[in-house]
């Protein structure tokens, strides 16, 4: 599962069409070949293939399952609090894709601290034309304001901006592929400057938007406990990394929004 796109595993875990059009489209030439070679063996053949992909509906949902349960472990350890919803932080994100679907959820929230910050984490559930997204996101304190940004590896673009044109970069020691989908190249590249490309390295890639006194990092879901608290500290080193030069351009955003 974990070498499929993020938008296809997403998919395949609600049970959406995709898994009808998986069924039909090997269903149907197996009905054929059936036809073809020994007719009395289609039956067979399409019911084995149905319970190949009831089997695999049924074990994504024990997978499911138990990396929630690994998950409520670590942060009952770790002393965080796990509810089922968090509506009320949809208002927190007046900006892409947060703000794009104003029948969006968030759920699986967790709340709590870790190196000094406040964190919100969970499971974001948008709508972009007629297809049904998600991503997990990780929403952490931050105490000066930074420029709108939006930064995403290339295969979270499909689930996280799917709406949106981007401009395509690259980053020196950075194997995914890189696009920027609000705010300047050049504060994208300043963020990721090579101590950042350091923190970043050791952990499956992620995406940040920010914009004010928001930063907000965006995961592929259905990552297991120990990647979401590897990427959870590569996202702090981001911040406790951020250049001297993006929370003064920050500032100066915050300012001209008031004037």
């Amino acid at each position: 599962m974990a070498r499929l796109r993020p938008d296809w595993a997403w998919q395949l875990h609600q049970g959406a069409a995709i898994v009808y059009v998986i069924w039909f489209a090997v269903a149907v030439p197996l009905a054929i070949v059936g036809l073809l070679l020994e007719p009395r063996w289609v039956g067979w053949m399409v019911l084995a293939w149905f319970l190949v992909l009831l089997g695999c509906t049924l074990g994504l949902r024990i997978a499911d399952n138990r990396r929630r349960r690994a998950w409520a472990a670590a942060a009952g350890q770790l002393g965080w609090r796990v509810s089922a919803s968090g509506a009320e932080l949809l208002d927190r994100w007046p900006f892409p894709p947060f703000n794009s679907d104003p029948r969006a959820e968030v759920v699986d929230v967790t709340t709590g601290r870790h190196r000094g910050r406040e964190l919100w984490t969970g499971r974001f559930r948008h709508k972009a034309g007629r297809r049904e997204l998600g991503f997990d996101f990780l929403d952490l304190q931050v105490d000066r304001p930074l420029p709108p940004l939006q930064v995403l590896p290339a295969e979270l673009a499909p689930v996280a901006a799917a709406s949106l044109l981007p401009l395509r970069f690259t980053v020196d020691g950075l194997p995914a592929r890189w696009q920027l989908f609000n705010g300047r190249e050049d504060h994208a590249l300043a963020i990721l400057h090579p101590r950042a490309v350091e923190a970043l390295a050791d952990v499956p890639p992620f995406g940040f938007s920010c914009e004010g006194r928001r930063f907000v990092a965006i995961f592929p879901a259905y990552r297991d406990a120990t990647a979401a608290l590897a990427q959870l500290d590569a996202a702090c080193d981001l911040l406790d990394l951020m250049p001297e030069q993006l929370w003064r351009a920050g500032e100066q955003w915050a300012a001209s929004q008031q004037s």
